[in-house]
């Protein structure tokens, strides 16, 4: 009888530890789950590795994706500007010839009226002129007025060269358009190819999918 009681004690105890030991796999289980989709989707989007050749975007990605911070920009002041230290948005980087010529003045309307078409979601793209030399103050105004809520920058062309020369888009033709994500990575390319109703199907899809900051 002694006997029976001693066992029937020590059968609850001596599986306590493997009912923790268990947990402990359970929980480590479950994030696991969670965690590897999101690491594997970061790796695919950032280096390309694994990035299957049809693809539901419209425009082309650029592969891998690349920092704005790895070339210098100025503002229309001349100031350097850094567009990852600023509000996180994301933005189309238009990049044009010395002074915006008629290819860059296209894809400057095609950005205007995707901008439009966005509607309340508008807040959350901003558009940016970067052209290789900083524009006159004529040529400046007189694009203002046509795009009032868009930015004017300047960037060495050769800097920008270098920035994608290890990448899909290394002979990228410009003018063009770059899109650039929220965390301030170039990861998609347009150019006058590609119609209105394409960047703002690829623009909606990706604000549906990412955080308002």
């Amino acid at each position: 009888m002694t006997d029976q009681l001693i066992t029937d004690t020590d059968e609850p105890g001596s599986s306590q530890p493997q009912r923790r030991g268990l947990g402990r796999w359970a929980g480590i289980g479950v994030f696991v789950a969670v965690a590897l989709p999101i690491v594997s989707a970061y790796i695919v989007f950032y280096t390309g590795l694994g990035m299957p050749a049809d693809t539901v975007n419209q425009g082309e990605l650029l592969q891998p994706a690349r920092s704005v911070d790895a070339f210098s920009v100025f503002g229309k002041n001349g100031e350097a500007i850094s567009l990852t230290g600023e509000d996180p948005k994301w933005r189309y980087l238009v990049m044009g010839d010395a002074a915006c010529s008629d290819v860059c003045e296209e894809l400057l309307y095609t950005t205007r009226q995707v901008h439009i078409r966005l509607g309340e979601k508008a807040r959350r793209v901003e558009r940016v002129l970067v052209t290789s030399a900083p524009l006159s103050t004529s040529r400046q105004q007189a694009l203002q007025k046509q795009h009032p809520k868009m930015r004017f920058a300047s960037a060495d062309s050769q800097q920008v060269s270098q920035w994608l020369s290890d990448t899909s888009h290394a002979n990228l033709e410009m003018p063009g358009v770059l899109l650039v994500d929220q965390r301030g990575y170039a990861m998609m390319v347009y150019d006058n190819e590609h119609s209105g109703n394409q960047l703002l199907k690829d623009i909606k899809r990706l604000l549906k999918y990412s955080y308002e900051q």
